[in-house]
């Protein structure tokens, strides 16, 4: 059952203040101690029973719950860096653990602020981890779950303390296996930070897999990168992360300290140290070094190569590997540690950016996101598509994005691009309108993707039975939403800011040529896919880019398919009215005059009034000027992102008689 502030649990004893977190088999909430005090706040911990009906399971559920709390109560007495274990019970099919509060932030909050840890302090954290879970392996346990956001940096004295153990909420993934035992069915850990053997065999606990989530967490600190976003050795599995890029230095660390590391996260556990105690000798021996300065050569590629999921053409010299690899689930978040926002114009769900509609379920939804709060999102966001605002398409890729967190489940991440009016001027509303239409077919994408996923039918997910439904590979899709407003300098912002977010494999976008031609070398430079579906302008088909691709026709095969189609209607003569500025219309222009001139004899009609996109556009007296040079035929080419092209596009059809 989820608590309320309020409740009470153990008799008279525990009143619930407020909810810490929640993730797949556990919520935790701060609590008073009614009958001791001195004890309040303290943490209460809820943890969910097993799935299965099967008696059996049950019996070793409960046996399990106080095995394990017995040893956390033990650990915790025995050690100043581990929560005090004050009471253990079963209520109401549930299992819970109360335990003493620390005041303070986890290491997560301080991962967020983007800041590289040098290499001391990297070695001041190995050691106080390493010294607390040395203490763990040494009575006979391992922790299962160590990740930033179970590290606590005490308020009182800035140590490190050690939360959360992973091996009691195992008891939430008993059930029964094929071959008939009852054992953990289900990994307890996050992606990143959970070794691949402990991901493959649940069941087993060695000290070698809390030593990987440790190594990865030192990764992290000294690059600044989520480890899930490491790129693998392509051939060995290994995490490569000693690389610099144009834009980001080498780690500075010593050739000692580097050896640990790798290590400490070897795919293979055979090759990885087997104790803590080990880990803390070799690190002793690094404390004293003297870090020279370090000129990191540019490394040039021969050739093509491959690392990881991701293409690397031999021009690009001064990188050493990439990072933008495909995303896997994040772990459940705190309300206490928020996610991180996104840049201004970017959304996953942390913000409205079609304020066209802002309806109230939908801001408590953002808000739910913004905190973290992804379940309660995705029903926020779930009552607003079916009650509110007429099927909102960014209320559904909002919804889809909760459903991902919320599940746990395993995500790729994309990014649309379109021209969304956040300033909602009455002027330019139709690029709101515009956007919209766009992100219905994302937003309807998105969804037959995510329902393919094995968990979407206990979401109650809309679109079931209707809609086809297929994920990728076996993962869902998480959908980024940036605004690029149909202006130049907001597009380039736009560009740099998706191409800094390691974990978007491509952008869809942007709507038209000149915003596509304003940020494709932004994400050809940073090896971020770039697919078009509205530029058709042929400078990028002369100077094509290698990670650009579109879905439209080209401005040369348009311009060659309307010369065709004057021929058959016997037109030898052809006037240009168009906005002289985009480029697609110069390249469309430029295209249509050569063939429609070279290949088929036909004749410009040059005029000087053919800009319709200017606020002086006179239609009128275009018109005139094109009457007074015979039988003409008037070609309009309007940029339809340009609200004064579009009219006085239609200003000279009515004047021609419709």
């Amino acid at each position: 059952m989820c608590l309320n502030p309020g409740d009470i649990l153990c008799g008279d004893r525990y009143q619930i203040i407020a909810q810490l977190g929640q993730g797949g088999f556990a919520r935790t909430y701060t609590a008073n101690d009614l009958v001791k005090p001195e004890n309040s706040p303290c943490v209460v911990k809820e943890i969910l029973p097993p799935q299965s009906t099967v008696a059996d399971v049950w019996q070793k559920a409960n046996a399990e719950f106080e095995i394990e709390a017995e040893a956390l109560r033990r650990l915790g007495k025995q050690h100043p860096r581990i929560p005090n274990l004050i009471h253990h019970f079963e209520d109401r099919g549930n299992f819970y653990l109360i335990q003493e509060y620390i005041p303070g932030q986890s290491l997560r909050d301080e991962f967020t602020t983007g800041t590289r840890w040098t290499q001391e302090q990297v070695i001041v954290l190995l050691q106080e981890i390493l010294s607390i879970i040395n203490f763990v392996h040494e009575q006979g346990m391992v922790h299962r779950d160590i990740h930033p956001g179970n590290l606590i940096r005490r308020s009182c004295d800035g140590s490190i303390v050690l939360i959360d153990f992973g091996a009691v909420r195992e008891i939430s993934t008993l059930g029964v296996t094929n071959s008939g035992e009852i054992s953990t069915t289900q990994a307890i850990g996050i992606r990143g930070y959970m070794p691949a053997e402990q991901l493959l065999r649940p069941w087993d606990r060695y000290p070698y897999n809390d030593i990987y989530a440790i190594g990865a967490i030192a990764l992290q600190a000294l690059t600044g990168i989520h480890p899930k976003n490491l790129p693998p050795d392509p051939e060995g599995c290994e995490l490569l992360w000693h690389y610099s890029t144009p834009d980001r230095e080498l780690p500075q660390i010593s050739d000692g300290l580097r050896r640990v590391l790798n290590r400490m996260v070897r795919f293979a556990y055979c090759d990885r140290y087997q104790s803590a105690a080990d880990v803390l000798r070799d690190l002793g021996s690094q404390t004293a070094v003297q870090l020279p300065p370090i000129q990191q050569p540019a490394m040039e590629l021969e050739s093509d190569t491959n690392i990881g999921n991701t293409h690397i053409p031999a021009s690009l010299t001064n990188i050493q590997t990439v990072t933008r690899t495909e995303n896997r689930s994040e772990q459940p978040y705190s309300p206490l540690n928020p996610r991180l926002i996104l840049p201004d114009g970017l959304s996953a769900g942390e913000k409205i950016l079609l304020t066209s509609s802002n309806p109230w379920l939908k801001q408590k939804g953002v808000g739910e996101f913004a905190a973290s709060n992804s379940k309660e999102a995705f029903n926020l966001f779930k009552k607003s598509w079916e009650k509110e605002y007429g099927k909102d398409p960014e209320t559904l890729v909002y919804m889809n994005n909760a459903f991902l967190e919320a599940s746990q489940a395993d995500y790729y991440t994309i990014a649309v691009a379109l021209p969304i009016d956040r300033k909602n001027s009455h002027s330019f509303a139709y690029l709101s309108t515009q956007a919209k239409e766009f992100l219905c077919g994302v937003a309807q994408a998105q969804t037959e993707v995510n329902l393919g996923l094995p968990n979407s039918s206990d979401w109650d997910f809309p679109g079931v039975g209707f809609l086809p439904s297929k994920a990728i590979n076996g993962k869902g899709l998480k959908v980024i939403i940036a605004d690029d407003a149909n202006d130049e300098e907001e597009t380039k912002q736009r560009a740099i800011s998706l191409a800094k977010q390691p974990d978007i494999l491509a952008v869809v976008g942007h709507a038209n040529s000149e915003m596509t031609m304003h940020a494709v070398d932004i994400y050809n430079k940073n090896n971020l896919v770039l697919m078009s579906p509205g530029a058709a302008t042929e400078e990028l088909t002369h100077e094509p880019r290698k990670f650009f691709f579109r879905t439209q026709h080209t401005s040369s095969l348009i311009a060659r398919n309307l010369a065709d189609y004057l021929r058959e209607k016997n037109q030898k003569k052809a006037a240009f009215l168009y906005n002289q500025a985009s480029p697609f219309c110069a390249s469309f222009i430029e295209e249509f005059s050569k063939y429609f001139q070279d290949s088929q004899g036909g004749e410009i009609i040059w005029i000087p009034d053919f800009d319709i996109s200017k606020k002086d556009f006179n239609a009128q007296r275009a018109i005139e000027e094109i009457r007074a040079n015979g039988e003409t035929a008037i070609v309009l080419v309007p940029d339809a992102h340009v609200r004064s092209s579009l009219d006085s596009a239609f200003e000279i059809i009515k004047l021609n008689g419709n």
